[in-house]
This record gives C-alpha cells, structure tokens and sequence, in this order.
C-alpha cells in the first residue's frame, strides 16, 4: 500500500512539492537545494506569479501555521490578502495574543475603530 503525499514548499523558488511524508530525512529543493518546509496535505500553491499570496504565505509557514487535514475537513481558516494579516497582527499586538493564535482566527471579537 502506498503512503499518502503531503506538501513541501520552497519559499524563494515559489514551487511546491508533493513527497510522501516521514520525519527522517531533510528535504531539499531539487531547483535551489535549499530547505523545503513542510505545509501539509491539505496545502494548495499560489499561481507562481501572485506576490501577495506568497508574500501571505511566507508570513504563515514562519510563523508554523500548515495546512494539515483535521477529522472534520480542511486546515480552517488561514488568511489569503495583506489586509487580513495586518488587522490579525494588529490584534495581536493589542490584546498579546501570539501570532499564530490570532493568525487563524476566523473572525476577530474586536471591531476597528476608525481614529
């Protein structure tokens, strides 16, 4: 029986890859042969060319948010634009929520106010 693929992604190629998963060796970027960073089985890759979503993107993976398949679906919400990062960031730095927490968050309990 084969084993099942997951995503691994290389940030300054803008490629991904599809390699069956297992913790036991270093993944390298057959373009670059830098390091590839694990982004889950349920990862779709951005059109080469969309700098805002790898921008995004680039932004989730440091941070150790994947894209990884729960019981009950999908990976949940992740942001797609700058706008959604930055109210999520801001957020953050107010209420000292960390990072990765408020980067998932579907929707934000507190409302902007326009200053």
């Amino acid at each position: 029986m084969a084993h099942a693929k997951t995503s691994y992604v290389c940030l300054p190629c803008r490629a991904s890859y599809k390699q069956p998963y297992g913790r036991e060796r270093d993944r390298v970027c057959p373009r670059c042969t830098g390091p590839l960073i694990h982004a889950g089985s349920a990862f779709a890759a951005p059109r080469r060319r969309d700098d805002a979503a790898w921008r995004t993107l680039t932004l989730l993976l440091n941070a150790g948010i994947g894209f990884h398949k729960s019981c009950c679906g999908g990976p949940g919400y992740r942001p797609r634009t700058r706008h959604a990062v930055r109210e999520r960031k801001l957020y953050a730095q107010r209420t000292g929520e960390p990072l990765a927490r408020a980067l998932i968050r579907c929707d934000l309990p507190w409302e902007r106010t326009v200053a």
